[in-house]
């Protein structure tokens, strides 16, 4: 019944890759638009980037607690940038605009989170607190991803054009 509905046999490569990168900048635009909704709210973006300490790789070992937080000259600027950052890049990154500047910069900027919070931060997808897996690195792993095909996608184009060329060339 599903097949007849979505003809799966007709999926291309390109296009799983633009419906990947579409989520994906939608998912950092509304993330960016919300953090800047729950900014100052008590608990909200700012709070948690000026207050909470840095888990690195998560809370091992048992009772530890971090480091830091972060200075205030990084995190207060840090804190009011982050969230434009998120919006900016994934609406070029949705529209495929600079798919590998913004890409880069969407790991990058995912990657300090995932510092800040630990690759295992306790309550990430699992209820009650329990520890899972930061799911942070599954969306830069799909960015890089869409960067790698964009990459290669024109690096195809170049070959099939300097192929076109010295066959013209070698024909005169």
């Amino acid at each position: 019944m599903l097949s007849k509905l979505i003809p799966f046999h007709k999926l291309s490569l390109k296009q799983a890759i633009v419906a990947n990168r579409i989520t994906l900048g939608i998912f950092f635009l509304l993330s960016g638009i919300a953090n800047y909704l729950n900014f100052s709210v008590p608990n909200g973006f700012y709070q948690t980037v000026t207050t909470v300490k840095l888990q690195l790789w998560g809370p091992f070992p048992a009772g530890w607690q971090g480091i830091g937080p972060l200075p205030e000259f990084i995190a207060i600027p840090y804190a009011w940038l982050l969230p434009g950052a998120e919006i900016v890049l994934g609406l070029l990154f949705a529209f495929g605009f600079w798919i590998r500047w913004t890409g880069l910069l969407l790991i990058l900027m995912t990657a300090s989170i995932v510092l800040a919070f630990g690759i295992i931060p306790a309550g990430s997808l699992f209820p009650n607190g329990a520890e899972s897996f930061n799911k942070n690195i599954l969306f830069m792993t799909l960015v890089w991803l869409c960067v790698a095909y964009d990459v290669e996608t024109k690096k195809a184009q170049a070959r099939k054009l300097a192929e076109k060329q010295r066959q013209l060339s070698t024909i005169n």
